[in-house]
């Protein structure tokens, strides 16, 4: 992983490695681990080397200080292809070989929310939220609407981007998109934990399973999940403003 810093020096994304789970963590607790064009970069370049290195099997994505993702920054200046860098990064999750979960703390919006929702797995904090808020500005948010719809339909797809209020941890687990709900204070060392039970099935065996599940989507690799993304922002952007 490239050393992407931010100006104090300290990288706006790590990883660490412990015991067959890799973890991709977002390093900006200051800005409440907001997104900016290098973080988005730096996120890419930890997720592949992890994918990459033999002794991970599963990973584990979160934010530094108690926190999951703020969504993009909207104190920084987004470089002209951010938008592809944030496709980019999802097409790489979707086509990890390795399981992916994620450690829903305190809260994931906007942006945030669609990497929540990318994550094979959730393991959500009781009082956190995923806010797909996106729809109250005015924004479409197609990657949002492609992972919800590949994974749940159009009912929670609508029951998220469409109503886009905010869905805490326990009701999560009822709609099926987390997999467990804990007390906030044990989020990190039960997604630890949920990462390190995965990393004890045989990697071959979950490789296939994930490659076999995108053959009946249809969808099969990073290139055919960014084509989904690129056609429904297509759709998106046809629709005209009054």
């Amino acid at each position: 992983m490239s050393d992407i810093s931010d100006p104090t020096d300290r990288p706006l994304a790590r990883t660490a490695i412990d015991n067959a789970v890799g973890e991709l963590i977002i390093n900006r607790p200051e800005r409440r681990n907001a997104l900016t064009s290098d973080t988005i970069t730096a996120l890419h370049e930890g997720l592949d080397a992890l994918i990459a290195d033999p002794e991970v099997k599963a990973i584990l994505i979160r934010g530094e200080g108690g926190a999951f993702c703020a969504g993009n920054d909207l104190k920084e200046d987004r470089a002209p292809d951010h938008f592809d860098r944030w496709r980019a990064f999802h097409a790489a999750i979707y086509d990890s070989p390795k399981p992916i979960v994620g450690a829903l703390q305190r809260f994931a919006i906007a942006g945030g929310s669609a990497l929540a929702l990318a994550c094979d797995f959730l393991v959500a904090g009781n009082t956190a939220r995923i806010d797909t808020s996106e729809v109250r500005m005015g924004m479409a948010a197609p990657i949002n609407t492609v992972w919800l719809e590949l994974k749940w339909g159009a009912a929670i797809t609508y029951r998220f981007a469409l109503a886009g209020q905010p869905v805490a941890g326990p009701e999560l687990v009822t709609l099926g998109v987390a997999a467990k709900s804990v007390p906030d204070d044990d989020v990190l060392d039960e997604a630890r934990a949920y990462a390190a039970t995965l990393a004890e099935n045989d990697a071959w065996a979950m490789t296939t399973i994930k490659r076999g599940t995108q053959h009946l989507r249809g969808i099969e690799g990073a290139q055919a999940f960014e084509d989904r993304v690129t056609a429904v922002q297509q759709v998106q952007q046809a629709v005209p403003r009054d």
